[in-house]
């Protein structure tokens, strides 16, 4: 099976949002395919991300199968007067799991974002994924010494 990496576009959309909607659920939300669906056509149609799909095509007339994504939600650093990437969504369906698959969305980002000047890509994983954890560290990525993250949920006024 030979596996490509590519930038999704509008015709993945249904098997993005099949990724998409499993993603969510890995991370304790319900299973809701429409609404990611609605969620990824509106990245795809304002521009507002870039995701990388894993696919391939197990039959010469079959649509391209998606077997991993990465999302990518382009920003700015102030201090640094530049642009930055900040890496969401980075999932495998586990069908495909142990393939090295995340390995090669992770190296497709770095490599796009050398092409296109970005200064650093920024992502954040569960305390408890240390999979994930491990993936990224020997891909290069440091665990940031410098400054401590915050949230803070907001309160959606009725109606919106």
């Amino acid at each position: 099976m030979k596996i490509k990496i590519r930038q999704a576009n509008p015709n993945d959309i249904s098997e993005v949002s099949r990724l998409f909607n499993e993603y969510r659920m890995f991370y304790g939300q319900h299973s809701d395919l429409e609404a990611a669906t609605s969620f990824i056509k509106e990245r795809m149609s304002k521009q507002e991300s870039m995701i990388f799909i894993a696919a391939c095509n197990e039959g010469s007339k079959m649509p391209d199968t998606a077997m991993g994504l990465v999302q990518i939600y382009p920003s700015y650093s102030s201090v640094s007067m530049g642009p930055i990437w900040i890496l969401n969504d980075l999932f495998v369906d586990s069908k495909y799991r142990k393939q090295g698959i995340a390995r090669k969305l992770m190296q497709a980002v770095m490599k796009q974002a050398k092409k296109q000047q970005i200064l650093r890509i920024v992502l954040s994983t569960a305390i408890s994924n240390q999979q994930a954890q491990a993936l990224y560290e020997s891909e290069g990525y440091t665990q940031d010494q410098s400054f401590m993250y915050y949230e803070c949920n907001v309160e959606r006024e009725n109606g919106s």
